[in-house]
């Protein structure tokens, strides 16, 4: 991948992280986000991020309305095997 090319994912993960939200669980604050499938992301599917100081997971299967779970309910989602 080009140097341009990691520009443009990272921009657009700042610009899904931004526009995500902030939910606590098990007492870490976990920033949410949905990020597209990548260009080299053979599954081609997007993907519900969820971010703490500590931990990274990625959900591939999800609620399409996420954003409207009360924050328990949205934390559980990234529990899903």
């Amino acid at each position: 991948m080009t140097a341009t090319g990691d520009g443009s994912q990272r921009a657009e993960r700042d610009s899904a992280r931004q526009n995500g939200r902030s939910v606590m669980g098990d007492g870490a604050e976990w920033r949410v986000y949905e990020l597209p499938a990548g260009s080299y992301d053979r599954r081609g599917s997007a993907s519900l991020i969820f971010e703490s100081s500590d931990a990274f997971r990625r959900i591939r299967t999800y609620p399409s309305d996420w954003r409207e779970l009360s924050d328990d309910e949205l934390y559980q989602v990234s529990k899903r095997p």
